[in-house]
């Protein structure tokens, strides 16, 4: 598929580079000299430096033969314009904006197919790690699934014997998705050993996921009655309007131990007017206004005591530091807001118990619309190595009518999860037989499009 992206930032470069490793003929555009360059050095792909607020550039990149277009600029308002000035010439072309406005986000925009909010995303990928004992990212799976990505302890259940024999264990009702060892990530199979140190991503339902963290740490009480949230700008802010509303529920109650009323929240920053403004918007919400690494005001408000950290200001390297410092004091668990995947090695080494990638978020939301076909829904994983897949089987996939141990491709890819007829997702076994019009959920190497075709999906 032809895709133009407009803004060559990081996001933007990280994007094309996706699409690019999956066989798409991208176009990208800015009109930063320097940008431009940096683009151009890093990426197999026609970078044009120009104005993207501009139906003749769009023209002269391939706009005609384009089958989405991405407004990716620092400027929500060029970025609505650009799928604006598309929009009456070519309406089948798929139209994204990036927007951080809420106002544009909250509303219906005309000329633009998908808005993508960045700090929407990052809340909300930020929620799924807490309201899963944050003992790793939670990558959504469908309904009532997530593949939550957790370590290996020394002494673990999981270290030190074949993926077999977790089988035949009363409490394991999980499915391991994917191994991160050392630098190298692969899919597992029956016999492969993990070893501590290692990280696997492991598919379990929503409400097995407490289960779940005290069988991979061994531990008794999993609950996280303390929380502190540090950033008291939009993300910090989105993350306690999350908290507050989803304490409520039975399982956010049960993870956190108890009601509302013995619950703990507190918002962390060091400017005041922010502070003033979260007291008289969050009720129930203790602001504190302080040097978060200032050893005196860590003590006095009890910081090192909380459960659970989350360092979520605009500021990514202070995130990182934030949550390994207070988790060297003895906070419980820890996440913190990073720049990209990239970043995910240094926080693992640093403590920090999950690294949120702000930019892979925007990026899988993105991927997830620009899919075609039956692909309903992308998720990166193990540093962009690996993809999770949803898809709907096509009625003349190749997998139609056959069983999985007919089908199955050892290390190319995994089929966790298959829903058939409008039932529940459920983990397949080898005699399960894929059916058109099932829904599946796949792991696979990231930009493997002939796995994706297989079971009908479009790219």
């Amino acid at each position: 598929m032809k895709v133009i992206i407009v803004g060559a930032g990081f996001t933007g470069v990280q994007l094309a580079r996706t699409l690019v490793s999956e066989g798409n003929d991208v176009a990208l555009v800015d009109k930063d000299a320097g940008r431009v360059h940096n683009a151009r050095n890093k990426l197999d792909c026609t970078v044009v430096q120009a104005d993207g607020n501009s139906l003749k550039t769009m023209e002269d990149v391939g706009l005609s033969s384009a089958g989405a277009i991405v407004a990716l600029t620092e400027d929500d308002e060029v970025n609505m314009v650009t799928c604006a000035l598309v929009a009456p010439l070519h309406p089948n072309v798929l139209k994204i904006a990036r927007v951080r406005n809420d106002a544009y986000y909250a509303g219906a925009i005309t000329g633009v197919d998908r808005m993508v909010h960045p700090d929407v995303e990052a809340a909300a990928a930020i929620c799924r790690a807490m309201n899963h004992g944050a003992i790793g990212n939670v990558v959504p799976i469908g309904r009532g699934f997530g593949i939550a990505s957790v370590p290996v302890v020394e002494g673990g259940a999981l270290a030190g014997v074949p993926l077999w024999t977790l089988a035949s264990l009363p409490e394991w009702r999980y499915l391991v998705a994917y191994v991160e060892s050392g630098k190298e990530a692969f899919l597992p199979s029956g016999d492969t050993v993990l070893s501590p140190g290692d990280r696997v991503g492991v598919l379990a339902s929503y409400a097995d996921m407490p289960s779940l963290m005290k069988f991979v740490e061994g531990s008794a009480d999993a609950t996280q009655r303390r929380v502190a949230v540090f950033g008291a700008g939009r993300i910090g802010s989105l993350v306690v309007e999350r908290l507050l509303a989803a304490r409520q529920t039975s399982f956010f109650g049960a993870l956190f131990g108890g009601g509302a009323k013995g619950r703990e929240i507190a918002l962390v920053d060091g400017d005041e007017r922010l502070c003033r403004a979260a007291t008289e918007k969050f009720r129930g919400v203790r602001a504190l206004c302080g040097e978060i690494t200032d050893t005196d005001f860590i003590r006095d408000e009890g910081l090192d005591d909380f459960d659970l950290m989350v360092a979520a200001s605009d500021n990514y390297e202070r995130n990182l530091v934030i949550a390994s410092y207070l988790k060297s004091r003895g906070v419980g668990k820890t996440i913190a807001l990073t720049e990209s995947s990239e970043f995910d090695d240094v926080a693992r080494k640093l403590g920090v118990d999950v690294a949120v990638p702000m930019r892979g978020t925007v990026v899988d939301s993105i991927m997830s619309h620009l899919r075609g076909g039956g692909v309903t829904a992308v998720h990166t994983v193990c540093n962009g190595r690996f993809e999770v897949v949803e898809c709907d089987v096509a009625s003349d996939a190749k997998v139609v009518g056959k069983a999985l141990k007919e089908i199955s491709r050892r290390g190319e890819y995994i089929l966790l999860l298959r829903s058939a007829g409008g039932e529940d997702l459920a983990m397949p076994n080898g005699e399960t037989v894929v059916q058109a019009g099932d829904h599946v959920v796949l792991v696979l190497r990231a930009g493997d499009v002939d796995i994706v075709r297989l079971f009908g999906g479009g790219v």
